[in-house]
């Protein structure tokens, strides 16, 4: 009898135990600011872009187009949702998020890490990091430019990185340029074995110049993502479900390539 009673006890903590838990659990997580449930129910996404950096926006005729513009397109595709974007400069655009002017932003945006106690970002769609260019596709890594010259712009990202490698390697000779079009041009040319560019220029580079091809690694990363209030987790929960069926699908793939 004691150890029925012993049994039904410790039952009833158990079940105290994990209403208690999920009582926790429901009310420690911040209620969404109700962004993605006004956006189901009016059919409109509003979308934040600075259309002043090609090939990813732009506004030649005055109407916003692009790799960002082709994207956040489909993304409303299939969210069902009606795109209006508001063309603004870059400077202003985490400040009509805040104010509730848009409810994203896309504008080949790289994660900030002081914006992130204010905003979250979605997954990435391009990375956009520093990469080898050359003509010889072994040359992938740091170790295989052991005795090599790498053409770099001056300044750049590629230029440090390239410092730092001829700093742990034995011997590597680093070309400076004006624009990374020259270092690129270095190798076509024969004048280096590779050449350090992000791979966005690279990509635009190659699509006018053949010869040289970009290597499959990345040197370093620089996501491009959207961005949205901290408390619209929901609506960047279904960007994130959008942007991964694009993935699957290839859609995402191809929009890159059509202005990559």
């Amino acid at each position: 009898m004691r150890r029925g009673w012993r049994r039904l006890a410790l039952a009833a903590i158990s079940l105290m135990l994990v209403a208690f838990i999920f009582y926790r659990w429901r009310h420690s997580r911040p209620t969404s600011d109700g962004t993605w449930a006004r956006v189901q129910q009016t059919g409109v996404l509003r979308v934040g872009m600075d259309a002043s950096y090609p090939p990813f926006s732009d506004a030649p005729s005055g109407t916003p187009v692009g790799l960002d513009v082709d994207l956040i397109n489909e993304i409303g595709r299939r969210l069902h949702a009606r795109i209006e974007i508001t063309n603004m400069g870059f400077d202003g655009l985490y400040d009509s998020l805040y104010t509730r002017q848009v409810d994203v932003l896309i504008s080949a945006l790289s994660i900030d890490p002081a914006q992130l106690g204010r905003v979250m970002y979605t997954r990435s769609y391009i990375d956009a990091g520093q990469v080898i260019v050359s003509q010889d596709d072994k040359l992938r890594r740091m170790p295989d430019l052991e005795g090599r010259t790498v053409a770099v712009e001056y300044g750049s990202t590629g230029d440090e990185v390239a410092r730092l490698w001829q700093r742990r390697l034995h011997r590597l000779g680093i070309a400076h340029f004006t624009t990374p079009d020259e270092a690129m041009d270095a190798v076509q040319q024969g004048k280096a074995d590779a050449a350090l560019t992000d791979w966005v220029t690279a990509r635009l580079y190659l699509r006018t110049h053949q010869g040289p091809s970009i290597s499959p690694d990345r040197v370093t990363s620089d996501v491009y993502a959207l961005a949205v209030r901290l408390l619209s987790y929901d609506l960047a929960g279904a960007i994130n479900a959008a942007l991964n069926d694009m993935e699957r699908d290839g859609t995402l793939e191809a929009i890159v390539r059509r202005w990559l």
